[in-house]
C-alpha cells in the first residue's frame, strides 16, 4: 500500500506542505494601493439589529466607523458617536459586514456579452499561469454596479475554467475606479485559478483533439506543470546562492518565464490556489497532486460533491465555495444537493456560498439563506451566524483577508451593509452599502457612480437601480402565529406522509385562491377537483382531514417557459430533445413539431421541481424562427396538453435562424403567415395542385391554422423594444393571440401591451444588459408592467433543474415593487389565463392542483409540506434526498 505522503510519483522528489497554514497577515503583500478611498465623515448606525458574523446578533445595536475603519460595534447604549459623525437611524433594519463573493467573473466576462468584452479565458493552451484576470478586468462592467446594490464590497475575480491552470485571480475591493489597479484589494495576494474535470477536457480534447482529453490527462498536465515549476524554482535558488558567494562571476540570472514564475510563487505559498472541481474523487486526487507538488489548495470552487469528502476537506483546511442549489447542468454536477454547505459546516469545514454569475452575485444573501433552511429542514444544525459567514468571513478567508474584513470588529475595514429587511430573507434590500467607510450604493439614489456604458439616457432608463419594494405579508396576514423554525420544531417542516384517496379536506387553512386570500377556511378536494371552499362548508364522510392551521394552501405553481422534460443534463447532447441537431437545425420553420413527442416523463428533474411547489410546466421547443409547439406537463411527468402554443423567436435568435437581419426575420414570418392564411382559405386548390408553391410544408401550414384562428397562443421570444413592437404589429395583422416571452424592454411598451391584452413571461431577476437587445432590462419590470395593466407570468427561463426556484423569482419581484398577491398570480391564475389551462385557482370545479406550505410561499425559509395533482397526493422526495441520506454519515 502506498504511503499517504506521496500517493503520486513525480520526476522530482516528493515535496511536502507545511503542517499549518500561514495566517492571513502573512499572506498579504505590503504594497500600497494605487488609489486610496477616503471616508469623508464618521458614521454611526444606531438602533439596528447588528449581525457581526463573528458572533451572535446584537438587538438594538450600533456600529461606528471613522477613516475607513470600524471603531465600535455593540449595544446601542455602549457605542459613542465619533466627533462630527453622521447619525443613521437603523430602527427596524439590520447591519452586516459587506458581502464577499469568492468566485466572480465580473469585469472579465463583462456586460453586454460581445467579442469585445469576452476576456475570461485565455484558451490557447492548457496551462496559462502567466496571465492575470487583472489585465482583462474592465472597471466599467455594468454588473459591478448591480453587485454593489446587492451588498457586495469585495470579490475575487477569476479567469474562466477552460484551462487546467487558467492564470492569476484578481482580488477586488468594490469601489468604482478607473482602472483595475485602483480597485485592487489593498495588500491581498493573487490567486491561481485551476480547473478539474469536464471543462479542460471539452476545450482541448473534444474541440481540438489535443491533450487533455481525459481526467488522467488533466492530472498529468498539473503534475508536469508543477514539476517544471519546481525545477525553475530550484534553478533560481541555485543562482541566487551562487550570486551571493561569487557576485558577477555567478553568470547571468536564468531567463524569466512568467508561467513558471507564477507556479513557483504558488510553491512558495505566496499565491492562493483556487481550484474549480466538482466531483469528490477529483478533489481527493487534487489533494494528492498538491501534497506531491508542495502547495496548499485554498478552496475547491463549485464542489458540488464536497459533502461526500467533507471530513477530509475539513481536516486539510480546504474551503468549499459552492452554490445553494444549482445542480444537474452537466454530469459532474449531477449529484449536487442543497444540503452541501450545511454538511461541510457541520463537519467543521469552511463553507462559502459563491455566485460565478452576474445575476447570482446580486443575491448572495438569499443563496446563503436557502442553504441554511434546506440544511435545517434536513436536521443539520446551522446557525444564522454561520450562514452569514458563508458570504462574509469565510470568503474573506478564501481571499486571505479575513483579518481585515468579513466581520464587524473594531479595527477592521468599514465594509458595512445596512439592510431593509432581514438579510436572510428573499425580500431584503440593501439600503446603503459602505466600502472602507465610503458609500458605494444608496437605495434612494443608486450606485454612487454609473458605468460609463450606462451614462445618460440609459442610466435614466434603468432607473439608476432604484425602486420601492412592495410590502411583504406579515405572519398575521397569512394566518400564522409564528415562523416555522425547522431547527427548533422539526415537525413544522416535515412533509406529510403520502396517502391515497380521492377526498382530502384542509381545515382552518389560509388559502390563496388565485384571486384573493381566505383565512381560517376549509377546502374540500374530491374526485380530482376542488369541490368546496369556505369557512362553513360541509365535509363529505370518509375524507382524509389535513390540519390547516398555521399553514398556507395555494394553487400549484406553473413554470411557463422551460425545457423541463426535454432536457435532462444541459451539457450532455445525448440527453437533449429540446431542439434539432445537424442539418435539421438549419431549418427555420418547424410549426408542426410537437415537443410532447420528445417528453421524458421519468426525468429526475421533475421531483426536484415539485420541491419548489411547481405542479406543472410549459415545456418549450428551442431553435429556429418558428420553433414548434410547446406542451403542458405536470411535474409527475404526465402530459396535460400536447399542443399548447406555437413558439416564435425574434431578435438575435430569429436573425440566426434566417442567417440575416431583423428585416429578413419579419419578411419570412409575414410570408409564412400569409401563405398559411391562403392555404386555409384555398385548401381544395392546394390539394388539386392549382395553388402556387407556398412558403411551408403542408404539415406546417396545417399547424398554423389554429394560430390564425386565434385558438392557439403564439409565444414570441423578444427582448428589444423594436422587436416587441414588431410582434404587436404581426399580432394585429393576423389576429394572433400573442404572449411575449423574455421582454427585457417590455416595460417600455407597457401601455401598448396592456391595450392589446398581451401577457408577458418575465424573468424578474434578469436585470443585466446581457446583449444589445436587453440594454434597458431592469429588476422592477414586473412591477412596471403590472401597474400598466399587463398580466405578468414569472419564469426562471433557464435550466430545467432550477425550476424549483420559481417562487424565489417571484419573491424578488416583490422586493422590487410587485405586490405580493400579484406575484402569486404570476405563477398561477395569470399562467392559466394566458394558455387557457384549468390550473392556477382554488375554486369549486377547478382541477385540484394544490400545495400546502409551512409559511409564506415566496419566502426562502418556507417549503411545501404536501402536494396534490388533480387531487392525488404526490411525493416530495427526490434523488437528492437519497444522496443526502447515503452520505449523512461518512465511513470512518
Amino acid at each position: 500500500m502506498m504511503k499517504r505522503s506521496c500517493l503520486l510519483l513525480l520526476v522530482t522528489a516528493c515535496a511536502t506542505v507545511p503542517p499549518t497554514l500561514p495566517d492571513s497577515k502573512e499572506l498579504r503583500e505590503p504594497a500600497a494601493p494605487l488609489r486610496t478611498w477616503t471616508q469623508p465623515r464618521a458614521v454611526v448606525v444606531r438602533h439596528a439589529t447588528v449581525m457581526p458574523a463573528s458572533g451572535p446578533a446584537i438587538a438594538d445595536g450600533a456600529v461606528a466607523f471613522v477613516a475607513g475603519r470600524l471603531v465600535a460595534v455593540g449595544p446601542n447604549a455602549e457605542v459613542r458617536s465619533p466627533p462630527g459623525a453622521e447619525e443613521v437611524d437603523g430602527t427596524g433594519m439590520y447591519v452586516t459586514p459587506g458581502i464577499i463573493d469568492a468566485h466572480s467573473h465580473l469585469g472579465v466576462y463583462s456586460m453586454p456579452t460581445t467579442f469585445g468584452t469576452d476576456d475570461g479565458n485565455e484558451a490557447t493552451a492548457p496551462v496559462t499561469a502567466e496571465v492575470s484576470a487583472e489585465h482583462s478586468f474592465w472597471p466599467q462592467d455594468p454588473g459591478l454596479r448591480r453587485a454593489a446594490a446587492g451588498g457586495i464590497t469585495s470579490l475575487l475575480v477569476l479567469p474562466g475554467s477552460a484551462n487546467l491552470i487558467g492564470g492569476r485571480g484578481f482580488p477586488v475591493k468594490l469601489h468604482f475606479g478607473r482602472s483595475a489597479a485602483e480597485m485592487r484589494f489593498p495588500g491581498a495576494r493573487d490567486a491561481l485559478k485551476m480547473a478539474c474535470g469536464e471543462n479542460p477536457r471539452n476545450t482541448y480534447g473534444l474541440e481540438r483533439k489535443v491533450a487533455p482529453s481525459t481526467r488522467m490527462g488533466n492530472v498529468a498536465g498539473y503534475r508536469q506543470a508543477f514539476a517544471q515549476a519546481r525545477e525553475y524554482l530550484d534553478k533560481w535558488d541555485d543562482w541566487r546562492r551562487k550570486h551571493e558567494k561569487q557576485g558577477e562571476d555567478a553568470g547571468p540570472a536564468p531567463l524569466r518565464d512568467l508561467k513558471l514564475e507564477t507556479l513557483a510563487e504558488v510553491l512558495r505559498g505566496h499565491i492562493l490556489v483556487q481550484n474549480h472541481c466538482y466531483r469528490a474523487d477529483e478533489m481527493a486526487v487534487m489533494l494528492q497532486v498538491a501534497k506531491e507538488a508542495g502547495f496548499q489548495i485554498r478552496a475547491f470552487h463549485h464542489g458540488l460533491e464536497a459533502y461526500k469528502l467533507r471530513d477530509t476537506l475539513a481536516r486539510e483546511q480546504v474551503a468549499v465555495a459552492t452554490w445553494a442549489d444549482w445542480w444537474g447542468y452537466k454530469m459532474e454536477a449531477w449529484d449536487g444537493i442543497p444540503e452541501n454547505a450545511g454538511l461541510v459546516s457541520q463537519a467543521g469545514g469552511r463553507a462559502v456560498i459563491h455566485s460565478d454569475s452576474g445575476l447570482g452575485i446580486q443575491r448572495l444573501n438569499q443563496e446563503a439563506a436557502k442553504a441554511l433552511w434546506r440544511a435545517r429542514e434536513s436536521g443539520i444544525p446551522v446557525s444564522e451566524e454561520e450562514a452569514l459567514r458563508w458570504v462574509t468571513l469565510h470568503p474573506a478567508w478564501v481571499m486571505g483577508v479575513d483579518d481585515v474584513t468579513g466581520s464587524l470588529e473594531p479595527g477592521k475595514m468599514a465594509d458595512v451593509v445596512l439592510w431593509r429587511g432581514h438579510p436572510l430573507s428573499v425580500y431584503a434590500r440593501a439600503e446603503r452599502v459602505w466600502a472602507d467607510g465610503v458609500v458605494t450604493f444608496d437605495a434612494a439614489t443608486g450606485p454612487v457612480d454609473d458605468s460609463d456604458f450606462e451614462v445618460g439616457a440609459l442610466s435614466e432608463a434603468i432607473g439608476h437601480l432604484v425602486a420601492r419594494p412592495a410590502s411583504a405579508p406579515t405572519l398575521a396576514a397569512l394566518g400564522l402565529t409564528a415562523r416555522c423554525e425547522a431547527g427548533q420544531d422539526a415537525p413544522c417542516s416535515r412533509p406529510l406522509a403520502v396517502e391515497s384517496g380521492a377526498c382530502t379536506v384542509f381545515r382552518g387553512v389560509t388559502a390563496f385562491t388565485g384571486a384573493e386570500w381566505l383565512r381560517d377556511t376549509t377546502v374540500v378536494v374530491d374526485g380530482g377537483k376542488v369541490a368546496r371552499v369556505g369557512a362553513g362548508v360541509s365535509v363529505p364522510a370518509g375524507c382524509r382531514e389535513v390540519e390547516g392551521k398555521g399553514r398556507v394552501l395555494t394553487p400549484g405553481f406553473v413554470e411557463p417557459f422551460t425545457g423541463l422534460g426535454l432536457v435532462e443534463v444541459l451539457n450532455e447532447e445525448s440527453t437533449q430533445d429540446v431542439s434539432p441537431r445537424g442539418d435539421a437545425a438549419k431549418k427555420d420553420l418547424r410549426a408542426a413539431l410537437q415537443v410532447s413527442d420528445s417528453l421524458n416523463p421519468a426525468s429526475a428533474a421533475f421531483p426536484v421541481a415539485r420541491l419548489g411547489g411547481v405542479t406543472s410546466v410549459v415545456s418549450v421547443p428551442a431553435g429556429g424562427l418558428v420553433a414548434g409547439q410547446s406542451a403542458a406537463v405536470d411535474t409527475d411527468g404526465r402530459l396535460r396538453r400536447a399542443s399548447l402554443a406555437l413558439h416564435v423567436n425574434l431578435g438575435l435568435s430569429g436573425r440566426n435562424a434566417v442567417s440575416g437581419s431583423r428585416a429578413m426575420v419579419l419578411e419570412r414570418l409575414r410570408e409564412v403567415l400569409f401563405d398559411a392564411r391562403e392555404y386555409g382559405r384555398r385548401k381544395a386548390e392546394f390539394d388539386a395542385r392549382r395553388l402556387r408553391e407556398l412558403a411551408a410544408s403542408r404539415l406546417d401550414l396545417e399547424a398554423l391554422q389554429p394560430v390564425l384562428a386565434g385558438s392557439m397562443p403564439v409565444v414570441v421570444r423578444a427582448d428589444r423594444e423594436s422587436d416587441i413592437r414588431a410582434a404587436l404589429s404581426l399580432a394585429r395583422e393576423y389576429n394572433l393571440k400573442l404572449v411575449l416571452a423574455g421582454g427585457g424592454e417590455a416595460w417600455r411598451v407597457a401601455p401598448e401591451l396592456a391595450a392589446a391584452r398581451v401577457s408577458v413571461i418575465l424573468h424578474p431577476t434578469q436585470n443585466l444588459p446581457e446583449d444589445f437587445d436587453r440594454l434597458s432590462s431592469r429588476q422592477d419590470a414586473a412591477a412596471l408592467l403590472t401597474q400598466a395593466g399587463v398580466k405578468v407570468l414569472v419564469s426562471g427561463m433557464g435550466e430545467p433543474g432550477m425550476v424549483r426556484t420559481l417562487a424565489q423569482e417571484a419573491g424578488n419581484a416583490v422586493a422590487w415593487g410587485l405586490p405580493h398577491t400579484e406575484a402569486l398570480r404570476a405563477m398561477t391564475a395569470n399562467v392559466a389565463d394566458a394558455f387557457n389551462l384549468d390550473v392556477g385557482r382554488i375554486a369549486p370545479g377547478t382541477t385540484a392542483d394544490v400545495v400546502l406550505w409551512n409559511g409564506d410561499p415566496l419566502e426562502v425559509s418556507s417549503r411545501p409540506l404536501g402536494m396534490w395533482l388533480a387531487g392525488r397526493q404526490v411525493s416530495l422526495v427526490s434523488r437528492q434526498q437519497a444522496l443526502l441520506e447515503k452520505y449523512r454519515t461518512l465511513p470512518r
